[in-house]
């Protein structure tokens, strides 16, 4: 089948019920893999009318489920690889979370909501993402009909007007990269090998406030970007590292061409996952699973990475 991927927007508890209802208990009916990450408001209306069928579902926390865009992201594929037989679908009833974001982190889980449409385009899928008008900025109720082809309305599907092309979406939100801070940037010059990094790593991520038990994880998302940048950037590259209120940043860059921001052929940066059998080409894919954020930005006078990971 081919990915379905729903907006529902609603105001109301019986608007949510209306769709949600319906979408759930065909799921069950039909043996499908269903899983449902709501609020705990609704959590608790959607048990109280579906009743015994609620043993069937899968019933998660916003937290787990919403952990990073690219971990989300490989979340659905895990639920898809692991369906069963020829006939079953993954179905999921989610609600991002995007009250308390900055403003980086709402564009990136926008991204995250637009590239889902090329990321599982062919997967045995069907995503209804609640939005609440009630609570959400008009904003991001207005960016879920661009980044969803779809709307649910009760138990219809509707064509979304506003749906955006997801490679232009993505290119919409490439602009330039907000300026290192004044102070407390520490710096590795021009590196040519991966020793010297992870040591630079090691010295000062932890004392900027990155948990200890992040740093191997972030050592090695550093690790396969910086590799990138000796292979593709002319053979070297500079790191630099600081820390904000909530989180630390590595940041990589290097001299080569590396691919356009408008390029599709390199996987929207990162956000495809990669084929597991090929030699290469996974860097991006595994950094985006290690950390909490990913911004890149490419062109004719070199490639630009930053790693963000949450201090908490």
């Amino acid at each position: 089948m081919k990915l379905i991927h729903q907006a529902l927007v609603f105001d109301s508890a019986a608007q949510f019920l209306d769709a949600a209802v319906p979408f759930v208990t065909e799921g069950v009916r039909r043996r499908d893999s269903v899983v449902a990450v709501t609020t705990g408001e609704n959590e608790a209306l959607l048990r109280e009318q579906i009743g015994a069928d609620a043993e069937q579902i899968t019933f998660l926390t916003l937290s787990d489920w919403y952990d990073s865009p690219g971990r989300t992201l490989n979340a659905h594929h895990r639920r898809i690889d692991a369906l069963s037989g020829t006939t079953g679908i993954l179905r999921v009833l989610g609600e991002p979370v995007w009250n308390g974001l900055d403003p980086l982190e709402t564009s990136e889980w926008g991204r995250y909501e637009s590239v889902m449409n090329v990321a599982l385009a062919g997967a045995r899928a069907w995503i209804m993402c609640g939005y609440d008008s009630r609570s959400l900025p008009a904003a991001i109720v207005d960016d879920a009909r661009r980044t969803h082809p779809a709307l649910a309305v009760g138990a219809r599907s509707e064509v979304s007007n506003a749906y955006a092309d997801p490679a232009s979406y993505y290119a919409e939100r490439n602009g330039p990269l907000l300026d290192r801070p004044a102070l407390g940037v520490e710096r590795l010059h021009d590196f040519i090998e991966m020793a010297a990094v992870r040591k630079f790593i090691a010295d000062h991520a932890v004392r900027l406030g990155l948990p200890p038990d992040r740093l191997d994880d972030f050592t090695l998302a550093v690790n396969e970007i910086a590799t990138n940048a000796i292979r593709h950037g002319a053979g070297r590259g500079e790191v630099w590292l600081w820390a904000t209120d909530h989180r630390v940043i590595c940041e990589i860059s290097d001299a080569g061409g590396g691919p356009k921001s408008d390029d599709l052929s390199n996987g929207f940066f990162g956000f495809l996952r990669t084929d597991p059998q090929a030699g290469r080409g996974h860097g991006l894919w595994i950094a985006r699973q290690i950390c909490d954020l990913l911004e890149m930005r490419s062109g004719e006078s070199g490639t630009t990475v930053r790693l963000h990971m949450r201090r908490e």
